[in-house]
Formats: C-alpha cells, sequence, structure tokens
C-alpha cells in the first residue's frame, strides 16, 4: 500500500511533465482511490521487472554498489510528501545509512527504462539532460532524503546503457515543494479537481452530462466555436471532394488491381477479406430466449455537437 501524499512519482504527473498521468490522474488516485485513467501501468510494471538488471550494469559501469531501500522516506517538515527510492549508491565500501538508519550517503540511483523513440529526449551521457518527469522526480528525492546527487540509469530501446546525474537544486527543490503543497491544498484536501487540457481527461471526471445544466459561453468559447464550425464545413467539403476523385479513379481502374505509372503502383483497388458478424435483429426475432443473454450494454458516450453557433 502505497503512503497517503504526494510521491516521486506523482510530482512529475502534477506539472504537467509526464506522458503517462495528467494532473487529473494523480488526482483521483487521491481522492478517488485510482480509477484516473493513467496509461502507465505496463510501463511501471515492465520497468520494475528490469530494475535489478538496471541497477546491475549501473555497479558493472561505475564500481559503485547499489543497496535498496524499500522504507518510505518523508518530508522532514511535510510528512505527507514521501519519496521511495531505487537504490541508494555506496561508494568504496562506505555505509549509506548511520548508525539511526539514517541515509548518510550522498547519492541515490533511479533505474529506467525507455523506448527507443525517445532517444531525443535524453542527452549526453552523466549530464542532467533528462524527459522533465524524470528530472523533476530525481530532484524531488535528492530533496526528501538530503542526498547531493541522483544518478540516474537508464536502458535505452533495450540496446544502449547510459548514467546522467543530477545534482540537487535549491531553487528547484522549493518550487517543488510549493508546487506539491498546493496541488494537496487545493485539490486533494478539498475534494476539487484540476483543471482537465483534453475530452479524454474531462470524461474521465464528467462520464455523463448533467441533464439540463447549463454553461454561459464567453468571447473566447464563442471564437473556438464558430472556429469548430468552420473546419467541420471545410472537412466536409473536402471530403465531398475526396469522394469524387475516388469514383473517378475507380471508374478508370474498372477490374483492374492497381494502378501505376512506369512500373510504379501509385494506387490499389483489392477485395478485403470477408466480414462476420451477428444479425442481431434476427437473432432478438427467432431466438428471443438466448439473445438477451449474450447482449453487452456499452455506456453512453458523450458527443459535442454544435448548435446555433453564428458565423459573424
Amino acid at each position: 500500500m502505497r503512503p497517503w501524499g504526494i510521491g516521486g512519482s506523482d510530482i512529475g504527473a502534477i506539472l504537467g511533465f509526464s506522458p503517462y498521468r495528467a494532473p487529473v490522474d494523480v488526482w483521483a488516485d487521491k481522492v478517488r482511490g485510482g480509477g484516473g485513467g493513467g496509461s502507465d501501468e505496463i510501463h511501471l510494471r515492465y520497468g520494475q521487472h528490469l530494475e535489478p538488471f538496471v541497477a546491475k550494469e549501473y555497479e558493472r559501469i561505475t564500481g559503485h554498489m547499489t543497496h535498496e531501500h524499500p522504507k518510505t522516506l518523508r518530508h522532514p517538515r511535510h510528512p505527507h510528501l514521501f519519496a521511495h527510492v531505487d537504490r541508494l549508491v555506496g561508494r568504496e565500501g562506505r555505509a549509506v545509512l548511520d548508525a539511526e538508519g539514517g541515509i548518510c550517503t550522498p547519492t541515490l540511483l533511479e533505474c529506467k527504462t525507455a523506448s527507443a523513440f525517445s532517444a531525443d529526449q535524453w542527452g549526453q551521457a552523466w549530464t542532467d539532460q533528462v524527459p522533465h518527469a524524470y528530472l523533476a522526480q530525481c530532484a524531488w528525492y535528492t530533496t526528501i532524503t538530503g542526498c547531493d546527487e541522483a544518478h540516474l540509469a537508464v536502458l535505452l530501446g533495450n540496446s544502449e546503457f547510459r548514467v546522467y546525474r543530477v545534482g540537487h537544486d535549491r531553487v528547484l527543490s522549493e518550487r517543488l515543494v510549493d508546487a506539491a503543497l498546493c496541488f494537496w491544498d487545493e485539490h486533494v484536501m478539498t475534494g476539487i479537481p484540476p483543471q482537465p487540457t483534453t475530452r479524454a481527461e474531462v470524461l474521465r471526471l464528467y462520464q455523463t452530462e448533467v441533464v439540463g445544466l447549463e454553461v454561459e459561453a464567453d468571447d473566447e468559447a464563442i471564437r473556438q466555436l464558430r472556429r469548430l464550425r468552420r473546419i467541420q464545413g471545410l472537412t466536409k467539403r473536402l471530403e465531398h471532394s475526396s469522394e469524387q476523385i475516388k469514383q473517378q479513379l475507380t471508374a478508370l481502374m474498372k477490374d483492374a488491381e492497381r494502378i501505376c505509372s512506369q512500373g510504379r503502383t501509385l494506387a490499389t483497388w483489392r477485395s478485403g477479406s470477408p466480414s462476420h458478424r451477428v444479425d442481431v435483429a434476427r437473432l432478438r426475432k427467432e431466438r428471443p430466449d438466448i439473445a438477451g443473454e449474450y447482449l453487452i450494454e456499452s455506456a453512453p458516450t458523450r458527443r459535442l455537437v454544435l448548435g446555433g453557433v453564428s458565423d459573424a
């Protein structure tokens, strides 16, 4: 069970840096107890599975020893701000904990895996040029632990291994703590979600509409509605033109599989694989006794439909 509060995997999402979670996902996790809709579960499990391997590679490259530290670490003044670090780094055989169990090593280690498609987000090894979400996480961990630096070992595309160094930055540390406290006080403790920025985030918070509830459009909303109407009109005209061109080309091709120019295929017109579907209307009519057992009712989805928006 993760403690109730803001952790290292939350801070990047709160700041809008995470590609897997939005601020509304963090809010839903804290207030509703999960179900926020983040898409990082498989990513996290994969990273956890490879964490020991990444740590061993770090030890092989650096010569340092790493030590697991599963204990929850908390901010000295704000106990609801916590951290779970991957490893503590012991150099030259030195201890990582003092006699009272406090952290005495200046270095911690975070182990990551990343897709080869994200390689452009990573700079040269041993710099702090890492994705913003990981930079925030490392800065958060040095803040909570009091360590001077965080080493971030990453396996890129299962083929390249790099180590980065994020030194403790006092100014950044203060800003992260302020952002976490603000999020906690303004959203978690009040139960008021952060402002969603995408339709998917809105649907996570408000799956159905309140019948009869209205919101008054401001000048910006009216401008966006007019712009949407113009774009939709243009889209319809383009789709009509596209369909006319398809009609002309298919009339030219007749029973030909492809149309070519100097041996190069320009387009194909082929039959797809046969599809199979259940005739629901017939099933309900002829076998009503079993039709109901196999029908699945899908949840209704909200659609945005333009009404009386003038072009003026």
